[in-house]
């Protein structure tokens, strides 16, 4: 969807976080497989943070999810396990941020860089 503006007329950064949100909230959810980098669980708090990286291409994505999501795979998955993620695209529009809200976890093996972590030990 082009939009017509230009220097004269130009829109404004609301309005265009706006509009990414809407075309993310038409995406349907996936299943997306990556490697925790980072996991983030505040006591109290009913939301966990994960990083979810693809290794192969140095690529990272936030991922969200309850902490009833997470307290399911809490004992076998942490930094470094691999796992694949039933989520949704969401856009977070004060920040213009991408991340995925997901709805299950499933472990899939001991990720790269825990391999990695545990060979040098």
């Amino acid at each position: 969807m082009a939009l017509n503006t230009s220097a004269d007329a130009p829109i404004p950064v609301g309005e265009v976080s706006r509009l990414i949100g809407g075309w993310i909230d038409r995406l349907g959810a996936v299943w997306v497989e990556g490697q925790i980098t980072q996991l983030s669980r505040r006591p109290g708090a009913g939301v966990v943070f994960l990083t979810l990286r693809d290794p192969s291409y140095d690529i990272s994505l936030t991922v969200t999810c309850y902490r009833a999501v997470f307290d399911k795979v809490a004992d076998i998955v942490s930094e470094g396990a691999r796992v694949v993620v039933h989520a949704k695209p969401e856009w977070y529009a004060p920040r213009g941020q991408l991340s995925l809200r997901a709805a299950e976890i499933k472990p899939v093996g001991v990720g790269e860089l825990l391999a990695r972590c545990l060979l040098y030990t």
